[in-house]
């Protein structure tokens, strides 16, 4: 089943929600949903009807699905808070003025909470960030070569010690997409450099189908559409069979630029439910991403999900395409 009709366990809930009604362009964003996914087994001690039930327990069945990584595969601010303070020191040392506070600010790094919030780092690509960085050592009275050569001296891709904090058991979810014929992407604003050594070091190389990072020749800053198309051409899989899972509206947004069959937010990055309105879903983590999409009869947690009013629409639509493909004999 694909992700253009594997969405009909939530039609019937959508329906009543919205009484029927066509949902205004409006309010699309703002109008956030709280639905609960529950495991078959939990509620099969008291309904012998879902017991005696054949009917699988995933929700979307997509041909890809296309994690960012920072924020969504890794915690954000383990790995990066370190290189934000190093970074500081370094250009502080080099120009013999104190720009700690310039970096920061610019970075979007919080000194005093080690927390990483919305902005350029979070969401931009290195050799946009290392552009802001000459532009940010010019206002201080630098000239532009010799802000450069700063730069030179003072950029690292990476943290020195990178410490690297999964988000959830990333072998035994990629696993699980693998045993479902599901590929698995990465398209992250991080450098070639630091992904291949964090795929190295999680031993997930094995996994991943095709990686995209900022750097890249044929990479587009997100929330340019580009990177999303570019996998899927890649991989020959349509762009109705694909699903972006990432914390940030740079990720959300990107997702529907390129026309995904869905576009998922999670909550373990920087961006919170106010960030991410462009999702179609808002989950707390990957693995909830990937209990929606696989059928993890072992998992009896209750997974809460946020549905927008953008992702209702959307599989409104998706059930409507069905049940006109249904009727005409078209869907098999």
């Amino acid at each position: 089943m694909s992700v253009r009709w594997g969405t009909r366990a939530l039609i019937a809930g959508s329906a009543r929600l919205n009484g029927g009604r066509t949902i205004p362009d409006s309010h699309m964003i703002l109008q956030p949903i709280h639905l609960v996914s529950v495991a078959k087994q939990k509620m099969s001690e008291f309904s012998p009807s879902i017991s005696e039930s054949t009917l699988t327990s995933a929700i979307f069945h997509p041909s890809v699905v296309i994690f960012d990584k920072d924020g969504t595969l890794v915690c954000f601010h383990t790995m990066w808070n370190s290189w934000c303070e190093d970074l500081a020191r370094r250009v502080s040392a080099e120009t013999s003025k104190d720009m700690a506070s310039d970096v920061y600010d610019l970075m979007g790094y919080d000194y005093e909470t080690k927390k990483v919030g919305m902005g350029i780092l979070a969401e931009k690509t290195h050799p946009y960030i290392k552009e802001k960085v000459v532009e940010m050592i010019v206002k201080q009275g630098f000239q532009e070569w010799e802000a450069k050569k700063v730069l030179e001296k003072t950029w690292k891709d990476t943290p020195e010690n990178m410490q690297i904090k999964m988000t959830g058991n990333l072998r035994d979810l990629f696993s699980r997409l693998k045993k479902k014929d599901i590929k698995i992407a990465i398209c992250t604003s991080d450098s070639r450099e630091g992904t291949e050594e964090f795929l190295e070091t999680l031993h997930l190389q094995e996994f991943v189908d095709i990686v995209v990072c900022g750097d890249d020749k044929v990479s587009k800053c997100k929330p340019d559409p580009h990177n999303a198309i570019y996998i899927c051409k890649e991989l020959n899989v349509d762009l109705s069979e694909a699903i972006m899972v990432g914390d940030t509206p740079a990720d959300t947004i990107m997702g529907q630029a390129a026309n995904l069959g869905l576009t998922i937010g999670v909550l373990t990055g920087v961006g919170t439910h106010e960030d991410l309105t462009h999702a179609d879903l808002i989950v707390n983590s990957v693995s909830e991403v990937v209990d929606l999409i696989t059928d993890n009869s072992s998992n009896k947690d209750f997974h809460a999900v946020t549905v927008t009013s953008r992702g209702l629409c959307k599989i409104a639509e998706r059930s409507s395409l069905h049940t006109t493909a249904r009727s005409s004999g078209f869907d098999s």
